[in-house]
C-alpha cells in the first residue's frame, strides 16, 4: 500500500478482498454488460406459488420460462416417457429466470435437465441482446454451482408476428449469441426453435400464431416440440429413474 494512502482506502483495502470473483461466461472470457434494474416483489410470489401449486420429484426435467413455455399445456404427452415439471410464469424475462427461478424453482426440484425458454419479453421491453446474454450467464452458472450434473437445454426465441417481429434483428442476434454460449459447455445444448416458425418468406408462420396474438397456436406448439422432443427425449430417456410399481 503507498504511503501516503488515504486512511479510508486503508480501511477498505481487506474488506474488498472479500468481495466474490466476477463471473465468467463459459468460455472464461469476461460476462456481457448487463444492468440489473431491481426485480418487483411480486415475482418472487409468484415463483413461491408455483412452486407450492406443482409437486416435482427428483431427477425429471424442469421446464423454466415465460409464457409461451407456462402455456405448453401437451408438455407431458409430448415428452413421454420422460417425467416433466413444467413451471413457466407468464410475462417472466431471463433475470426473473437467473435470480428467482433457478433459485427457487429450478434448484429445489434437484432435476436431472432443465428446459429453458426466456427472451421474448426482454427484447419487447427494449432490452439489447448483450442484456439477454449477460443475464442467461448469470443463470447457467447458478444453476451448475448449484447442481453441477444438470444438463441445461435452452430455446430459440418465439418469433412473434406483429409488433414483436420488428425486433427481429434483435431475436436473430441474441438467439447467435445464446447458441455460441452454450456450445462453450457439454451440459448446454441450444435448439433452434425460432427457424421452424417461419414460412419460405420468412415471416412468422400465421397458423403457428393466435390472431393479433404473440402466442402460439397448437400447430404452433406442434412445430416447436418437432424440435424439442427428438433431442430432449432422445438424450434423457436413458437417464429416467424407474417407476415404483
Amino acid at each position: 500500500m503507498p504511503k501516503n494512502a488515504h486512511p479510508l482506502t486503508l480501511l477498505l483495502a481487506p474488506l474488498l478482498l472479500l468481495l466474490p470473483a466476477p463471473l465468467k461466461a463459459a468460455d472464461g472470457s469476461p460476462p456481457a454488460v448487463s444492468p440489473q434494474p431491481k426485480i418487483e416483489p411480486k415475482w418472487e410470489v409468484l415463483a413461491q406459488k408455483k412452486r407450492a401449486s406443482v409437486q416435482t420429484t427428483p431427477g425429471g426435467i424442469v421446464c423454466i420460462g415465460s409464457s409461451h413455455m407456462a402455456n405448453w399445456k401437451t408438455f407431458q404427452a409430448d415428452l413421454k416417457p420422460l417425467t416433466v415439471f413444467n413451471l413457466g410464469i407468464g410475462g417472466s424475462k431471463m433475470s426473473h429466470a437467473a435470480d428467482l427461478f433457478i433459485p427457487l424453482l429450478a434448484v429445489p426440484a434437484k432435476p436431472r435437465a432443465v428446459l429453458l425458454y426466456e427472451g421474448s419479453n426482454d427484447l419487447n421491453a427494449g432490452e439489447t441482446p448483450q442484456t439477454v446474454l449477460g443475464n442467461f450467464q448469470k443463470l447457467h452458472q447458478h444453476l451448475h454451482q448449484a447442481l453441477p450434473d444438470t444438463r441445461l437445454y435452452v430455446l430459440g426465441i418465439v418469433p412473434s408476428p406483429g409488433k414483436r417481429f420488428e425486433r427481429w434483428s434483435a431475436i436473430q442476434e441474441t438467439n447467435a449469441l445464446l447458441k455460441t454460449e452454450c456450445e462453450a459447455q457439454p451440459w448446454m445444448k441450444f435448439l433452434d426453435t425460432t427457424t421452424p416458425l417461419l414460412g419460405p418468406d420468412g415471416k412468422p408462420r400465421p397458423e403457428c400464431f393466435i390472431p393479433d396474438d404473440p402466442h402460439m397456436t397448437e400447430r404452433g406448439y406442434e412445430t416447436w416440440t418437432s424440435v424439442i422432443v427428438p433431442v430432449v427425449v432422445e438424450a434423457e430417456k436413458g437417464f429416467e429413474p424407474a417407476k415404483v410399481p
